[in-house]
């Protein structure tokens, strides 16, 4: 692996060299961020409130990058380095665009090499001699996509987000803003969509207004509309079908975006059993409304999902909506925030209770010559009768300081 990395920076190296000749340009780039933090937190209504913080820093990521243009097509090369997952992630990636005639096509590869650190069990214990993930690097092919444009037309063609959630917000660096699924996807308010295999076709109506439609066809199990979960204990024989649609538009000093995406998982059928309709049946709907009155910005998110097992009628089904603004003080900005999440984990069942997650956030945003200054106080609260999480609540106060070089 260091030799890998080794013979990555010669190249990016070697690149920067050749630039006069060959036109490419060079550039490194990183950012260093420091954060002071005040934070009260009870687990539950029956927990004590615990206290905590201190001082903290992110180094952030570390990217090399070369460019070059020819004409009306472009290609990049990067090499980022940044800690996740308890690792360190190395990620290339390649990407570019050609044009011939009205028609512009681009696209891009990229690989995480991953370098994280090996544990005990990662090497494999006596009951199994398989070394786990933790020690492994990318075990496939890159699943990429095609985008093919005129400018009023566009395709889309691979794994992408084909459609957006429509989330509209804006938050302060403090903690107290909501999300769907906390436990999995951690998704923002609006339409519960992520990339997914498919194909969608977007046009642009006119200069203000555009409509996509997207279809969904894979043999994956789980991700429908890019983001629903899989309540039917979907196998192997299982795929994926699925229909969306997104309008955006900007009428005035409004800008509205609606997504709505509906998918399903079912049986495929085997060399020995017919294809039948066990599987889980998803939708979703998000809605983003974001205003320009000068100096106030106020912004509206919504959203709604179900997914549905089609043999037991159980599943998981949740609505959200997410109010506030962004005021502007000269260079400076003032954000104001709340929002609100109610979800329930069986979607028919009277037995199923719902957890309600509400939040709210107070922001200050600045800058101190070349360095952006955060102030941020949140809060957030949970009501969920008769679940472990009833009574929760949290307040967080935190100062971030951060530049980029």
């Amino acid at each position: 692996m260091k030799q890998l990395s080794k013979m990555m920076l010669a190249a990016v190296a070697s690149v920067a060299l050749a630039a006069p000749a060959f036109a490419w340009d060079f550039s490194a780039s990183g950012s260093a961020a420091a954060y002071f933090n005040i934070t009260t937190e009870q687990a539950s209504k029956d927990a004590n409130a615990l206290s905590g913080g201190g001082v903290s820093s992110d180094g952030g990521a570390i990217t090399l990058s070369s460019s070059n243009t020819d004409g009306a097509n472009t290609a990049t090369l990067s090499y980022a380095v940044d800690w996740a997952d308890a690792g360190l992630d190395e990620v290339l990636t390649v990407s570019g665009s050609k044009k011939v005639g009205d028609w512009t096509a681009s696209g891009s590869a990229s690989y995480n090499l991953d370098r994280p650190g090996c544990y005990a069990t990662d090497n494999g214990t006596a009951a199994s001699t398989a070394a786990t993930k933790g020690c492994m690097q990318q075990t496939g092919a890159d699943s990429t996509s095609v985008t093919l444009t005129d400018g009023t037309m566009t395709i889309v063609l691979g794994d992408a987000s084909h459609l957006s959630s429509q989330n509209v917000s804006s938050g302060s660096t403090a903690s107290g803003s909501v999300t769907f699924d906390t436990a999995d996807d951690d998704a923002s308010v609006g339409a519960f969509v992520g990339s997914y295999n498919g194909v969608s076709l977007g046009y642009a109506i006119s200069d203000t207004m555009s409509v996509t439609v997207a279809y969904q066809a894979s043999g994956d199990v789980a991700d429908a509309c890019g983001a629903g979960d899989a309540y039917a204990s979907e196998g192997a024989y299982h795929g994926i079908t699925g229909t969306g649609v997104a309008f955006n538009g900007t009428f005035g000093s409004i800008s509205v975006g609606v997504t709505q995406c509906s998918a399903a998982t079912e049986h495929k059928g085997t060399s020995t059993t017919d294809p039948d309709g066990t599987g889980t049946s998803t939708s979703t709907l998000g809605l983003g409304v974001s205003m320009d009155f000068g100096d106030i910005d106020p912004f509206i998110s919504f959203g709604t999902y179900v997914g549905i097992n089609n043999a037991s009628a159980t599943g998981a089904a949740g609505v959200g909506n997410e109010v506030g603004m962004t005021y502007a003080l000269g260079n400076d900005t003032i954000i104001l925030y709340t929002g609100s999440v109610t979800e329930i984990a069986t979607a028919t069942s009277v037995a199923g209770e719902a957890k309600t997650t509400t939040g709210m956030e107070l922001g200050y945003n600045t800058a101190v010559g070349p360095v952006a200054l955060s102030v941020g106080y949140g809060t957030k609260s949970i009501a969920e009768t008769g679940g472990a999480s009833d009574g929760y609540s949290l307040t967080d106060i935190e100062v971030a300081m951060s530049v980029s070089f």
